[in-house]
């Protein structure tokens, strides 16, 4: 999959404006961070299938979040 600084392009729309998913509690720093669309917020619990990435564009979700 191609890579723009060491971000991938959607597989769905082939857009480069994506952001990673974080989880777990953010911090009020995060959450601001957040809002500016630094990145997503993906919630408290990580499961097995929880994305990654997310395409501001599209709006799609993909790959596996690592510990």
């Amino acid at each position: 999959m191609p890579t723009t600084r060491n971000h991938p392009t959607c597989p769905e729309c082939r857009s480069s404006n994506v952001i990673p998913i974080i989880y777990g509690l953010p911090t009020e720093e995060a959450a601001e961070e957040a809002k500016e669309g630094k990145f997503a917020l993906g919630g408290c619990c990580v499961s097995d299938d929880s994305p990654q990435w997310h395409c501001r564009d599209c709006e799609h979700e993909w790959g596996i979040a690592v510990d």
